[in-house]
């Protein structure tokens, strides 16, 4: 008796229309995964890498890791301010900037550039192709502060390298953002060496312009020769002086002694005049009327060198401590685990992928036989029967009904 009534009920009615076609379904599944196989063998196989990466000094406590999990972030930092740093914190900004970082789109496009998925992809712009690549790449933060970085490509050898290459990307990006106090000094800081550096090269500029102009390399020191050639010119003509006074009395103007005692007096006052007042082109020393006022601008150049060289040294100094401040406090991605290819192609998962397909076709066709069990229990039924069958008779005429007026035109 529960058997009759387990048949007349509509889940007996489904269970014998399974067991009627079981064949059928049995072959449905077999040509399905058949054709899965076969669709398998035409995808472009993927393989994957993935790396295991931490930021230095970023790293979370098991308590603030496990509040950071459960989204519990603002509460620990209300709890953290109102217990004065007794409670530990969630990460810093160091290791959630390196993560979007690792994630962005310009380290995206970077690889997508470099290894040409654009064609690859056959997508038609960049955006096409990131969204393509994002379902290849992803970035997970663990609570306890690790990141894990997957990325497939066409083989183990470019998945690898493109894992390298995401991580060197993110490096490069983070070395060039302003994210502390010691990188924004740094910055100052280079161009204000650079403005110093220029500044002192005008400085030997002008330097350079005033020894080709005056010939002075060394002025103190060249005044000092010149000072000693005009004494020695000077001793000269007082004895060439005395040598003609003393034959003015022996000798008269037309001897021809007297007279060259003369001409060896006139020129050594005619040289030292000369070199006193205008100069000659003989002369390898300015004129004496001018040195002071070219050591007067001799030592206002060399007092701007010095100045402009002790600013430059100064700028220089604090230059490289910054610079050492900054790679302290600036956010580095390390690597803990290299990049390691998986065994097992990522796509397609052949196996995988038939039994998903066999079992959807499976629940396709236990759905089929569910509608069709219920839609004849409809026809079957004195109340809905007739009127259904009316409706579908009232439909097939309609289109006859077309048919029959289109073959009499």
């Amino acid at each position: 008796m529960a058997d009759k009534v387990l048949s007349e009920r509509f889940t007996g009615k489904v269970i014998r229309q399974v067991a009627q076609n079981a064949r059928r379904i049995t072959v449905l599944c077999f040509i399905v995964a058949v054709l899965s196989s076969a669709w398998a063998l035409t995808r472009t196989p993927r393989w994957s890498a993935w790396t295991a990466v931490i930021v230095p000094g970023s790293t979370t406590s098991s308590i603030s890791a496990s509040m950071g999990a459960l989204g519990l972030g603002d509460a620990m930092g209300g709890l953290a301010g109102l217990g004065a740093g007794m409670l530990p914190q969630p990460a810093g900004i160091d290791i959630t900037l390196a993560t979007q970082i690792l994630g962005s789109r310009r380290v995206q496009e970077r690889i997508i550039l470099k290894y040409d998925l654009i064609n690859r992809h056959k997508a038609i712009s960049m955006e096409r192709a990131i969204k393509k690549f994002g379902e290849r790449f992803s970035v997970s933060l663990t609570p306890e502060g690790v990141i894990f970085i997957t990325v497939e490509g066409s083989s183990r050898t470019e998945a690898t390298a493109m894992a390298n290459d995401v991580i060197r990307f993110a490096n490069e990006e983070l070395s060039t953002l302003v994210t502390s106090r010691s990188r924004r000094s740094r910055i100052h800081t280079e161009y204000a060496t650079a403005l110093a550096y220029d500044s002192l090269n005008a400085s030997r500029d002008a330097m350079e312009e005033f020894r080709t102009r005056t010939g002075l390399i060394l002025p103190e020191q060249q005044a000092s020769s010149m000072m000693d050639v005009l004494s020695t010119i000077e001793g000269e003509m007082v004895s060439a002086g005395a040598v003609l006074s003393g034959l003015s009395g022996n000798l008269s103007a037309r001897s021809a002694i007297y007279a060259q005692a003369s001409a060896q007096y006139r020129y050594l006052e005619d040289a030292l005049r000369v070199r006193s007042t205008v100069g000659d082109s003989l002369s390898l020393f300015p004129v004496m009327d001018s040195m002071p006022g070219y050591l007067r601008e001799y030592e206002a150049l060399a007092a701007n060198i010095e100045t402009r060289t002790a600013v430059y040294l100064l700028l220089r100094q604090e230059l490289e401590s910054l610079r050492i401040e900054e790679s302290r406090e600036s956010p580095t991605i390390e690597i803990i685990v290299p990049p390691t290819p998986e065994f097992l192609r990522a796509y397609p998962k052949r196996s995988v992928m038939v039994l998903t397909h066999v079992f959807i076709a499976f629940i396709l066709c236990i759905v089929w036989l569910f509608f069709l069990t219920w839609f004849r229990s409809v026809l079957d039924s004195p109340e809905s029967g007739s009127f259904v069958r009316s409706v579908l008779t009232d439909f097939r005429n309609q289109f006859h009904r077309k048919k029959n007026g289109s073959e009499k035109k």
